[in-house]
């Protein structure tokens, strides 16, 4: 009986150390960001969401946390009472709190995602530009914290990331913002590509209203989250760690009491 409580408390204890060490499961993110990189505008190309379908790596699926590389164009200045915009109390100081939209979807097939898994909104700091700064726009990570949310994900999925504009995304402001110079960034090969996991490196998923970004003209839909090509070295930046779901820890907790029972026996 207290050989069993030890192994018991043994298992607990591997357990809860197996679900704090979270694992990268997909990356296409450099360790060390450059100054800038290649990005998709939202204001200017009429852009709602944002993302990709991939293959995850590993063998974690419960969701700890998803980091995406944005890169801003805008500056302070362009901000401040009389720059060339406008002066709002929110948008002093070296940045700015946005919120964003990040959707995980079945992978579906074709040009076409599958149902909705999760979505999980929160807003973000967002540095300016700074002044002086020599690459066209700031590169800056952004991380959502997934932690104890339950998101766990199948083999395969579309992942796409939405905000908001003065005219475009989930809820237009209808105002001009340091939001519109806001793009997402996508890594080359030279960059590093996808160093975890897998995609095809001549698609992506968008949603623009306007037809004619679409390489198709528009022919598979416009307005609507789905499948585009001819993105060869142009790839959307994102970052996903995970943990071991519950089910499949208690598989393994099982498997290792009765295997130390059938030694003691």
């Amino acid at each position: 009986m207290r050989n069993s409580f030890i192994l018991g408390s043994m298992l607990t204890a591997a357990i809860g150390n197996a679900a704090a060490s979270a694992e990268v499961i997909y990356n296409s993110i450099p360790s060390t960001l450059a100054a800038s990189y290649p990005s998709q505008p939202f204001q200017a190309q009429q852009t709602v969401e944002f993302g990709d379908r991939v293959a995850l790596g590993g063998s974690a699926r419960q969701l700890t946390s998803a980091t995406m590389t944005m890169v801003n164009w805008a500056r302070y200045e362009d901000y401040n009472v009389g720059g060339e915009y406008y002066d709002a109390g929110q948008y002093a100081g070296n940045g700015f709190t946005h919120s964003f939209t990040l959707n995980f979807y079945e992978s579906g097939t074709g040009y076409t995602h599958g149902a909705t898994i999760a979505s999980v909104t929160a807003n973000k700091f967002i540095e300016y530009r700074p002044t002086g700064w020599s690459a066209n726009g700031f590169a800056q990570n952004i991380t959502f914290d997934l932690t104890g949310l339950g998101i766990t994900l199948p083999e395969s999925i579309v992942w796409g990331l939405a905000f908001s504009t003065q005219s475009y995304g989930p809820n237009a402001t209808g105002v001009n913002g340091p939001y519109n110079s806001l793009n997402m960034g996508c890594n080359t090969a030279a960059d590093g590509g996808v160093t975890v996991g897998a995609t095809d490196l001549d698609t992506v998923f968008w949603n623009t209203s306007t037809a004619a970004w679409y390489a198709d003209g528009g022919t598979n839909g416009s307005g609507i989250f789905r499948m585009d090509t001819g993105w060869t070295g142009y790839n959307p930046m994102a970052s996903f760690s995970a943990v071991p779901a519950p089910g499949a820890l208690a598989l393994l907790g099982i498997a290792g009491f009765a295997g130390s029972r059938r030694r003691r026996a």
